[in-house]
């Protein structure tokens, strides 16, 4: 059912664009549907009905795909165009509200609509406002169309001059850049007021961004207003030093003159010659000319050539070295040695050294001192954390702010070309989709090919073989081996306890008085109260730790200096320590007082040195079941196992019964469950604990162990056995049970300890049995049952121990 008001006309829906009342517009008309419907309007009386759609890849739209407001027009003007569309020109008569549209037609839609009044303002307090909206919005227009021409201002004041303000908000609607659902929102506005506030909004936002364009517009015309004038005044004072006979070398004389002073190879000199020759060709602010100044002054800074003479006097090179640091002998002769060869052989290239050690014990400052020694700069380069393969070989110059990597900026830094170059925390880079940077690292570490090392940047070789490169890392199992292959590994162990007291007293106690200003206190620390220090308020196997609590001891006495509370003489006893550092934060494992059950001392090795592993087995009446506790990793879970299994094939040996350990449980815990602990060194330990629980003998206090155990028991080397001994030594063990394999590292345990000290070099598991267990050397007296562990298990007939 329709109104009775109701008009029908041809329909021509519009996509993004609206059409108001007494607008005149050009429409191009395409489709088949809306081509019928045009013609069949020029046959009649000439009247349409347009309405815009919501989704402009409609082809033929429904009802629901239109908005609801369109409008009646009439068409003035119809031209049909070459490629057999039509051209119409159009002019909007009246708002209607499309109810229907008759589809019975196939080839042209019909569109029911009934026409909309406008609610005009009626009462006076509304009528005023309307007038002021109106008034406002006219204002805006006329401030907006002086910025930017919406509309001639012929067309506009004849606009005006019919004072028709419903058309005025029309066309200036119209007129306005903002999107087709604004303009449908404001022709769907039935009240007249609110049309007038919506289109009023809409301008103000066009006012704004106008003044936005203009701020634009206006900094980038002083900008180049600027740079021209520049250019001018340059010419200017360039063209008034010629014609009083004042010259300036340009830029391109100063280029080729310090090229010129450049000891270069013929390649490095002809590129710098053809940049500068392209530089002159190319306009002054262009970003090209940009790019080759930065690269021309790269090349121009770089030391080709420039190398600095290195000290040859050993006996001076070795004080520096003592001088610097305390220890480290292998590291120190493999300096001198350095040295001494090339006197010998000058043409000698450079090895390519790599300190590891655990933090803390002077890799660092190591290569620094190295450095001194050899009278040659020195420079650090933190590799940790690098993923990107340019920070080693540069980006290329075609990438906006690409600069050359990190081996040639410090090179620029240091200005020589033999400097020392320190590759701090190598074993830290990691890799992404960029490049791997360790692999970017093989041509600067293989002394064969760093003599013609390319910079992506410089595109242009550079010898890097007069160079020293020292690397430092903490392990060497996350460095890959390809780049491991080029390294010369010197091991950095942790130092002894006494040790350390000689670097305290020697190098970190005096520092800490000069940095706190406390000269004029007489610091007295004695040997028992630095090993407490040690002891108690640190767990490393350097001395960064220690530093920091003498540093903290140093604070608290400057504090007290100043509010005049301290003696010009302090004796640093233990009693003071605990009220300058506070309670003891650790407490280092000892030994036990008594020979334990199931109780092992072993030995394992951490980041920060040795420690004392205690490792606890016990029995209970199960299924035969192992429980493993105590945050262990997979290699020592597997380690477990084996020890388990090589007791079990012991069983006649131990005088168990066949059945035994499928009616028990055995429980095996490391303590100090919230530390992760791997690794294979704690095999003969756990044969050892769970030996002495299945025969409830007790295990000697005074020994600790450590090696990798076998299922026939032999005992295989382990690594950090002065480390171990060390954690030993500290927590008052005398006997040290180790694999005979380890017996060559024997001489890298200090003397001092070595004194003190016995030590037991083990082949195979009974000899450890013999050494901790009370009684051990009964255990295999059973000589059927030795008869069969040798027949059986080893092949060889073997003495009863």
């Amino acid at each position: 059912m329709t109104d009775n008001s109701a008009i029908r006309y041809p329909l021509l829906p519009l996509r993004d664009m609206v059409i108001y009342p007494g607008s005149v517009t050009s429409i191009f008309v395409g489709r088949e549907k809306s081509m019928e419907a045009t013609r069949r309007a020029m046959d009649a009386d000439r009247k349409i009905i347009l309405a815009t759609q919501r989704n402009a890849e409609i082809t033929i739209p429904g009802l629901s795909d239109l908005y609801e407001t369109g409008v009646a027009a009439e068409i003035l003007q119809l031209l049909k165009m070459p490629d057999n569309t039509y051209k119409i020109l159009i002019e909007g008569l009246s708002r209607v509200r499309v109810v229907e549209i008759d589809d019975s037609d196939e080839k042209c839609q019909v569109g029911v609509a009934v026409p909309v009044a406008s609610v005009r303002p009626t009462g006076e307090k509304e009528l005023h406002l309307y007038e002021k909206s109106t008034e406002k919005l006219i204002d805006a227009f006329e401030r907006l169309n002086e910025q930017q021409t919406f509309m001639p201002s012929d067309n506009w004041r004849e606009l005006k001059a019919k004072d028709d303000a419903e058309r005025i908000i029309h066309a200036i609607a119209e007129s306005l850049r903002i999107p087709f659902v604004e303009q449908q929102d404001i022709l769907g506005t039935d009240n007249l007021w609110e049309r007038a506030e919506k289109v009023k909004a809409a301008m103000e936002n066009q006012l704004e961004l106008s003044r936005l364009e203009g701020q634009i517009h206006d900094k980038v015309r002083a900008q180049l207003d600027k740079m021209q004038r520049q250019y001018y005044l340059q010419e200017q004072i360039k063209a008034i030093r010629e014609e009083m006979g004042e010259t300036e070398p340009d830029e391109f004389e100063t280029l080729r003159k310090r090229a010129k002073e450049k000891q270069w190879p013929d390649e490095i000199r002809a590129k710098a010659d053809a940049e500068i020759r392209k530089l002159e060709k190319m306009p002054p602010m262009s970003a090209e000319s940009g790019v080759i100044r930065n690269y021309l002054d790269w090349l121009l800074d770089l030391p080709f050539s420039e190398t600095t003479v290195d000290n040859n006097d050993i006996t001076k090179a070795e004080k520096i070295l003592e001088d610097s640091h305390y220890g480290l002998e292998k590291i120190k002769d493999r300096i001198l040695e350095f040295i001494a060869v090339k006197q010998l052989a000058s043409a000698m290239r450079g090895p390519i050294l790599c300190l590891v050690g655990p933090p803390g014990v002077g890799k660092t400052s190591l290569a620094k001192s190295l450095a001194d020694a050899l009278d040659r700069k020195f420079v650090r380069i933190a590799l940790g954390g690098v993923r990107d393969e340019a920070e080693i070989r540069g980006h290329r110059r075609t990438y906006i702010g690409s600069m050359p990597g990190r081996i040639i900026a410090a090179l620029k830094k240091v200005k020589v070309k033999n400097p020392v170059i320190l590759l701090d925390e190598i074993d830290k880079i990691s890799s992404d989709f960029r490049g791997n940077p360790a692999a970017a690292l093989l041509e600067v570490l293989d002394p064969e090919q760093n003599k013609e090392f390319t910079d992506h940047y410089l595109d242009i070789p550079f010898d890097l073989s007069q160079a020293l490169f020292v690397a430092t890392a903490n392990v060497t199992h996350s460095i890959p081996e390809p780049l491991l292959d080029r390294l010369e590994i010197i091991q950095l162990s942790g130092y002894t306890e006494m040790e350390k007291i000689q670097i305290a007293n020697k190098y970190l106690i005096p520092r800490q008085i000069e940095q706190n200003g406390i000269a004029g206190v007489e610091l007295q620390y004695t040997n028992k109260s630095l090993a407490y220090i040690l002891r108690h308020y640190t767990k490393e196997a350097g001395v960064r730790q220690a530093e920091r609590e003498l540093a903290q001891i140093a604070r608290k006495i400057a504090r007290e200096v100043v509010e005049k509370k301290s003696d010009t003489s302090k004796v640093l006893d233990k009693q003071s320590i605990i009220q300058y550092l506070g309670p003891a934060k650790y407490l280092y494992t000892r030994k036990e007082l008594e020979n334990p059950v199931g109780k092992v001392s072993g030995l394992a090795w951490t980041s920060t040195g040795g420690d004392i592993l205690n490792i606890e087995v016990a029995l209970a009446h199960g299924k035969g079941k192992l429980s493993l506790t105590g945050n262990l990793g997979d290699v020592m879970k597997e380690s477990a196992n084996t020890a388990l299994g090589f007791v079990r094939t012991q069983a006649h040996v131990l005088g168990l019964s066949v059945d035994f350990f499928e009616k028990n449980d055995i429980f095996i815990h490391v303590p100090e469950g919230a530390i992760p602990k791997d690794g294979p060194s704690a095999g003969i330990t756990l044969v050892t604990a769970i030996i002495s629980a299945l025969t409830q003998r007790g295990v000697l206090s005074h020994i600790a162990m450590t090696g990798e155990v076998t299922l026939r028991g032999n005992v295989l080397a382990i690594g950090g056995l002065k480390e171990k001994v060390l954690a030993a030594f500290r927590g008052g063990i005398t006997h040290v049970i180790c694999p005979k394999d380890n017996e060559k590292d024997f001489a890298e345990i200090p003397q001092s300890i070595r004194q003190q000290m016995q030590f037991h070099f083990v082949s195979h598991v009974r000899e450890v049995i013999v050494l901790a267990l009370v009684q051990g050397s009964t255990i295999f007296q059973d000589k059927a049952g030795l008869a069969f562990y040798a027949t059986h298990l080893t092949g060889s007939t073997t003495q009863p121990m």
